[in-house]
């Protein structure tokens, strides 16, 4: 079974004396997420994560990201399809160049 991938905006309220910092750390400790960012914007923080399934990744955003204290609003982006990553090209099958329709 594939992993599902997913890109999580949060918008937090920073705290008294640290900032962003007490939250972001808290996020970055649950296994799901991967890599966890200040982001400038209109959210906060921006967090990898990967679960087993959609339903698994929308239940760990619904249970335990939206319920932090400090947390106001998240906004989910799941990965579809990979092009490149790490700097390195997918294969786009036996011709790299795309297919073009009238």
């Amino acid at each position: 079974m594939n992993d599902v991938h997913a890109v999580i905006e949060l918008k937090i309220t920073p705290q008294r004396d640290c900032g962003f910092g007490k939250i972001a750390e808290r996020v970055s400790r649950f296994e799901q997420v991967e890599a966890c960012f200040l982001m400038s914007g209109g959210y906060d923080l921006l967090v990898f994560v990967k679960g087993d399934s959609l339903q698994d990744v929308a239940q760990f955003v619904a249970q335990d990201l939206s319920t932090i204290d400090g947390v106001l609003s998240t906004a989910t982006h799941f990965m579809l399809k990979t092009y490149k990553a790490k700097g390195v090209l997918d294969q786009l099958g036996d011709d790299s160049r795309l297919a073009v329709t009238p």
